[in-house]
């Protein structure tokens, strides 16, 4: 897969806002301020497609993106990105967090052509209770998904290895479910999440 192009299409608040794309659907999922747009802007090769902010909680919608590739067969095709509201400590109303929830679930119970979920953590930290209820989350609703540890330049490559195989003992890890690390100071992990988005769009039944 070659990412060729992408473009903002929508923000919806509400799930029934969200418009019929008809095509493959990946979304991103992480806590507020977790890097997840910037892992987005590198994979698709863009420095503000994603709006990045320092404050948690930015992301308020879900923002889809239409993106462009070359598969392995040299066709052009198009698939959909969308990027959920963070979840975790952002310094909001809680009946906005509530809301926030709802439109989340709604996606990922109804959203017809979602055929896979990144779910994003910060590889520094050990992830509590909001992280693994958020794996746990996503695989009750049969998705594949991929778990990406951002920010691993922060660390050592041993001591980000060891967080890589604590992370999987922690979410209990089928030997299908992959967590890897990513860096969007140096890309990477790019490849193995380029690799993994056109596997699973590949295997979905459209």
């Amino acid at each position: 897969m070659k990412i060729i192009n992408s473009r903002f299409i929508t923000s919806a608040s509400k799930f029934g806002q969200l418009p019929n794309m008809n095509l493959p659907e990946i979304a991103f999922m992480g806590r507020s301020n977790v890097g997840k747009s910037s892992l987005i802007n590198t994979v698709l090769q863009r420095k503000n497609l994603a709006q990045i902010s320092k404050k948690p909680g930015k992301t308020r919608t879900i923002n889809l993106f239409n993106v462009e590739y070359i598969d392995s067969e040299d066709r052009k095709n198009n698939l959909i990105f969308a990027d959920l509201p963070g979840y975790g400590y952002a310094t909001v109303p809680d009946r906005m967090k509530l809301n926030w929830k709802r439109l989340i679930e709604n996606y990922l119970q109804k959203r017809k052509y979602l055929c896979g979920v990144v779910i994003i953590i910060d590889i520094r930290h050990k992830s509590d209770e909001k992280d693994i209820q958020a794996v746990r989350w996503v695989r009750s609703f049969r998705k594949p998904f991929l778990i990406i540890a951002t920010k691993s330049d922060k660390l050592s490559i041993s001591k980000a290895n060891n967080q890589l195989d604590s992370l999987k003992n922690v979410f209990n890890c089928l030997d299908e479910e992959q967590v890897i690390g990513f860096s969007a100071k140096n890309s990477s992990g790019k490849d193995i999440i380029i690799k993994w988005l056109e596997k699973t769009i590949k295997n979905f039944d459209l």
